[in-house]
């Protein structure tokens, strides 16, 4: 099927579909990618193919095949661990310095996310909620102003939500229970209690932590 872009690279436009298809679990851990599948399914030669799987191999997504494809990365356990300790540091962080300081148009951006999840909720559209929810905290990164703070952010992304998309599979009253937790962080992010934005944020990060013990 041609998913073809005319904004986008054919290298770009590969990484996208090959990235939102593991993402939002159409192709679940152990999969295996073939090339001659990818270029067949986004009509396209396999020069942009195989730099679409370079890239999601450095981003841990996929193992590479010289020549074949690439299997679906299982992430470990321990990977998730890691990446939730890189994830609490680094928000917890962004919410305590940006509290109080954050202008009317970050709030309406905020709020029109936080409106979406409710509608994905709604639809029971666990994938677009899962993407809603890497914006929301991407959001606040993007608050910072720091280049290297949001291109962090984005390298570990991927691999933290596969976790948190299987949490809300498992446990999908679990989707109520974490927009009223983005609801509270963004009530705090516009008040003036740096400490309450950053137990709010602690508590919202652990409950994944929890679910994968």
């Amino acid at each position: 099927m041609n998913r073809l872009s005319p904004k986008m690279t054919l290298k770009e436009t590969a990484y996208q579909y090959i990235r939102k298809c593991i993402v939002d679990g159409v192709w679940s851990g152990g999969t295996f990618l073939s090339e001659h599948s990818l270029c067949e399914q986004l009509g396209m030669s396999k020069t942009p193919i195989r730099s679409a799987l370079d890239r999601l191999e450095m981003m841990g997504l996929v193992k590479l095949f010289p020549n074949q494809g690439a299997v679906v990365s299982e992430v470990s356990l321990k990977r998730i661990l890691e990446i939730y300790e890189l994830r609490l540091a680094l928000e917890t962080y962004a919410v305590r310095w940006l509290t109080g300081k954050l202008d009317h148009s970050f709030f309406v951006r905020m709020d029109n996310n936080i409106s979406l999840q409710a509608t994905s909720i709604t639809n029971d559209d666990i994938p677009e909620y899962v993407r809603l929810d890497r914006q929301f905290h991407e959001m606040i990164i993007a608050g910072l102003d720091n280049e290297e703070y949001a291109a962090v952010m984005m390298r570990m992304q991927d691999q933290f939500l596969l976790a948190v998309r299987t949490t809300f599979m498992k446990n999908r009253q679990r989707l109520e229970g974490s927009i009223e937790e983005h609801r509270k962080i963004r009530a705090a992010l516009a008040g003036n209690d740096p400490e309450r934005s950053e137990r709010l944020m602690i508590e919202h990060l652990e409950f994944v932590k929890r679910i994968m013990l």
